[in-house]
């Protein structure tokens, strides 16, 4: 009988041959690559995983978000249901990027063309937000990449992609804004930057008061409620684990005579002076407060 020649998937830069090294590396982009030409069907198959390789070959789900949660669900992988939203809306968005680049490498692409085109990729995922304002997987993938492959447009049109999303009241979108690091800065008044006109820091500055003001109506607070975080009550002066370290939050604010600081950071300590209006990022939450109240969301 011949020898069955076993092989080893790569999967997020690292070598896998069992279940649990799948686990432990899934990547989405990789392993649905793998789905899409059967090389996990096969891989599977020679290694000796029967019952996952029936489950791979019994799926019938032609759109991608629905194959790769079948697939999450067969390997028993640990992931968010909203991190992986948006690691498929990017992966779509690469895909048809890909698609772009072709045309663009054609001789008949003029170069009037194809700036239409990249500026109807920009307004295309504008629109997207727009549309689905809810969407917070969607939002941040768009965000994402908007601040990545249309980083000028971005410089020309953040205060009119700002004022669009206040006009429709679309605090989601904006508090994404906040969170990406790419585009944070357009919003957050911060030390002046070398060759900034005096017109853009008084920009920025309107800009950042109308959220400020935002943040503290009641409508922003009915209308974001399904993602705001809040802790509020007594810790008798002793740090209290609200959020692990690795999962990334966005303070909203603290009410003064609390302090907040990076999970298990000891000597990190943070009072409302510096956390007020900041829209800090920290890496997990540690809290202490003996009556006040704390409102964040996740990152």
């Amino acid at each position: 009988m011949a020898k069955t020649i076993k092989f080893n998937l790569i999967c997020d830069g690292s070598p896998v041959r069992t279940i649990e090294d799948l686990q432990n590396h899934f990547s989405i982009e990789d392993v649905l690559r793998y789905y899409d030409n059967r090389l996990l069907h096969r891989w599977l198959s020679v290694r000796g995983f029967e019952e996952e390789q029936r489950k791979v070959s019994a799926i019938t789900a032609k759109n991608q978000m629905d194959i790769i949660k079948e697939l999450i669900s067969i390997f028993d992988v640990s992931a968010d249901a909203s991190s992986v939203e948006e690691s498929v809306y990017m992966l779509r968005y690469l895909e048809e990027r890909k698609e772009l680049y072709k045309c663009f490498g054609q001789k008949e692409c003029e170069l009037q063309n194809q700036m239409r085109e990249y500026r109807e990729g920009y307004d295309k995922l504008v629109k997207e937000i727009i549309a689905r304002p809810r969407d917070i997987a969607k939002i941040k993938a768009n965000i994402s990449a908007m601040a990545t492959y249309y980083s000028w447009i971005m410089e020309l049109n953040h205060r009119e992609l700002f004022f669009l999303f206040k006009e429709k009241n679309a605090f989601l979108p904006i508090m994404c804004l906040l969170m990406n690091e790419k585009t944070r800065g357009y919003y957050i008044p911060a030390n002046e930057e070398e060759g900034e006109t005096a017109c853009r820091r008084d920009s920025r500055q309107v800009m950042f008061q109308h959220i400020c003001k935002m943040i503290t109506s009641t409508e922003f607070e009915v209308a974001m409620e399904e993602y705001l975080l809040t802790f509020a009550g007594n810790t008798e002066s002793y740090w209290k684990d609200i959020e692990p370290k690795g999962k990334k939050c966005m303070i909203i604010s603290i009410d003064a005579g609390s302090y907040i600081r990076p999970a298990g950071k000891s000597g990190g300590d943070l009072a409302y002076s510096d956390i007020h209006n900041q829209f800090m990022i920290l890496d997990g939450i540690d809290y202490k407060s003996n009556w006040g109240k704390l409102v964040y969301m996740e990152v």
